[in-house]
């Protein structure tokens, strides 16, 4: 049998034993209903009211904004609390609208009924993106029924204001506003990638201690050579925790929308593409150091202790990360792109920031896939050298002289 054929049927061996164990099944229901219990239980709680502060310079902001509070409260019943309430707040020129809004004392200004001003290139968080989004389709409304009203339905203008934004949005800082899709894949794609890390690499290090714990080690590499088991323990029991994301997120989608919690937005190809690529680059890098770490102890109540240190890394690229978000520009997001542990959680966050140039994102591809073929061959001798060493927690030095014998 060849080498990869071995390693594929080490896989499929763990995903036929583990996916259909109690403890897995039982695992992903009680992470789905959970997961789906959060999107749906707080709409039973809905209520109250969304209450934003509008800067206005100019002419014609009134009527957007009148138009944008209809269509935020066209689903309340009536009797009922409005969902949504602007006041508006007059400023004799565009400079003390512009300081107003960046002393928080209004959410965004409107100037001139052309134009929508955010207090910076983050666009303020979800309730700043909710706030400008209701604005563009109450300008839009108001063109609609200009239109009608002076040419009739022209059906092909009415598309494309349908379709398009009507306010050109800009940010006191002078930069392009992020997408909040980008934003919102950045923010999903580094939380999946923590819990993955944290959840399945645990996975994959009981299951390399479990099995020395009970000898069935032995019997596997009378036939199998350290690296296949290794290669193949990480492919099966990662493809398997990755399917139970899969279908949990897939559930989560659905419930989103049958709710209409939540409104997703578009995500373009390239941006998913490119967190499924730091995904699977960050899930495999942490795969690697924790069926290693699984070899070293020889007991179930040791394994904890043994994945601290890729716990703790984890943690750290989350800090980093968070650093990066304030700041992605910034020296520890800078360093934090080119250190292979944190570039996972950090680049993607710089990328949707529009903080990132093109030569540091191939650069951190590069240097993370060597330090994946490293670690690779790295793990992989420490695990030969200490799968069959058994009796107490083995050192590393110990498992590296070992498996040079």
């Amino acid at each position: 049998m060849s080498g990869m054929g071995a390693v594929w049927q080490v896989a499929k061996r763990e995903m036929k034993e583990r996916g259909r164990s109690k403890a897995y099944l039982l695992t992903s229901l009680f992470t789905i209903l959970i997961v789906v219990g959060i999107v749906v239980i707080p709409t039973f709680f809905e209520g109250g009211t969304s209450e934003y502060e509008v800067g206005s310079v100019g002419e014609g902001n009134a009527e957007i904004v009148d138009a944008a509070i209809q269509i935020g409260n066209a689903g309340d019943i009536e009797g009922e609390d409005p969902s949504v309430a602007m006041e508006v707040i007059e400023y004799d020129s565009r400079q003390e609208g512009e300081i107003a809004l960046a002393e928080d004392e209004v959410d965004i200004l409107l100037v001139d009924a052309t134009e929508i001003v955010t207090d910076a290139a983050g666009a303020g968080g979800l309730g700043g993106n909710s706030l400008s989004n209701l604005l563009q389709r109450g300008a839009a409304t108001l063109e609609l029924e200009r239109l009608v009203a002076e040419e009739g339905n022209a059906a092909a203008e009415v598309v494309e204001l349908m379709t398009t934004d009507t306010l050109e949005v800009t940010s006191l800082d002078g930069e392009d506003p992020v997408d909040e899709s980008q934003v919102f894949v950045a923010y999903a794609g580094l939380m999946l990638l923590y819990v993955a890390i944290l959840l399945y690499g645990t996975w994959i290090l009981t299951g390399v201690t479990e099995e020395k714990t009970n000898r069935v080690v032995e019997v596997l590499l009378s036939a199998l050579r350290p690296w296949q088991l290794l290669g193949g323990k990480i492919v099966g029991i990662g493809m398997l925790g990755l399917t139970q994301l899969a279908i949990t997120l897939l559930m989560a989608a659905l419930a989103i929308n049958f709710t209409g919690v939540l409104d997703l937005p578009e995500i373009p190809i390239a941006n998913l593409a490119g967190i499924i690529l730091w995904f699977v680059l960050g899930f495999l890098l942490y795969a690697v150091l924790f069926a290693a770490a699984g070899s070293l102890v020889s007991r179930m109540e040791d394994a904890q202790t043994a994945a601290m240190p890729m716990t703790m890394l984890a943690v750290a690229g989350m800090f980093v990360s968070i650093a990066a978000l304030e700041n992605p520009e910034g020296i520890v997001a800078r360093i934090g792109t080119f250190f292979p542990l944190t570039a996972p959680m950090v680049v993607p966050v710089r990328t949707a920031l529009n903080g990132i140039a093109a030569w540091e994102y191939i650069l951190a591809v590069v240097i993370t896939v060597a330090s994946i073929g490293l670690m690779l061959w790295v793990a992989g001798r420490v695990y030969a050298g200490g799968l069959l060493q058994f009796g107490g927690k083995v050192k590393v030095k110990d498992a590296w002289q070992s498996a040079s014998r």
